[in-house]
């Protein structure tokens, strides 16, 4: 195998980490609040995942490729104007899913644009990757993202409405697991089994995102 594609290889190894052991919101606790929040259903979910991939991947990219060469004081905002025209993309295709799943998060995916991975995260990590790197990790960072936004959200779903993707299921219902206490309360569980797994795995604690103070 080449060196070229031994590193190739490590990069996307190194990145398969944020599907569960460096979970972003699980484990590094981005973006927690605007899943607690917005992702009440199983479309709710997809459309918030369709959103942060479109929203991560490219800004990723084009801090890796020209995050260094761009005046301090623009980054930032050439940052959050990608992330802000990244949801047209994604506005478009998940209304082939659905008229009304975009619109029936409101607000979330707006803030998803200006969260930490595509505001900090570029600055501090991507600007100093390679673009292979820095496309992986925006994957997977998504990917990630969607593991957990899906599951919350259809849990949520079922136990609120007792449907999934608006089929109704079962009579029984719990409306309350729908508003936001409960939203932190479920991913409180979930992260809490994902560090318990991780600790049986005996796989080291990430060191990712170590500058949590800094998070939008």
């Amino acid at each position: 195998m080449s060196e070229k594609a031994k590193n190739l290889s490590a990069e996307v190894k190194e990145s398969l980490g944020y599907l569960f052991f460096k979970n972003p919101v699980l484990v590094t606790g981005l973006v927690i609040g605007q899943l607690a929040a917005g992702d009440t259903t199983l479309q709710n979910g997809a459309a918030l995942s369709v959103a942060y991939f479109f929203i991560v991947v490219p800004v990723l990219v084009f801090a890796s490729a020209f995050g260094r060469k761009l005046p301090k004081w623009s980054k930032l905002v050439c940052y959050m104007i990608i992330s802000a025209l990244m949801l047209v993309p994604s506005y478009l295709i998940c209304e082939g899913f659905s008229a009304t799943i975009f619109d029936s998060v409101g607000i979330y995916p707006a803030l998803l644009a200006v969260s930490t991975v595509p505001v900090v995260y570029s600055e501090k990590f991507a600007e100093n990757q390679s673009l292979s790197k820095a496309f992986f990790n925006g994957i997977f960072l998504a990917l990630g993202f969607a593991l957990t936004a899906l599951f919350l959200g259809a849990a949520r779903e079922f136990f609120g409405s007792g449907s999934l993707w608006g089929y109704k299921f079962a009579e029984a219902s719990f409306p309350a697991v729908k508003l936001p206490f409960w939203g932190f309360i479920l991913l409180g569980f979930m992260a809490a089994g994902v560090n318990g797994i991780r600790e049986i795995a005996k796989k080291p604690e990430p060191e990712v995102f170590k500058d949590r103070e800094e998070k939008v």
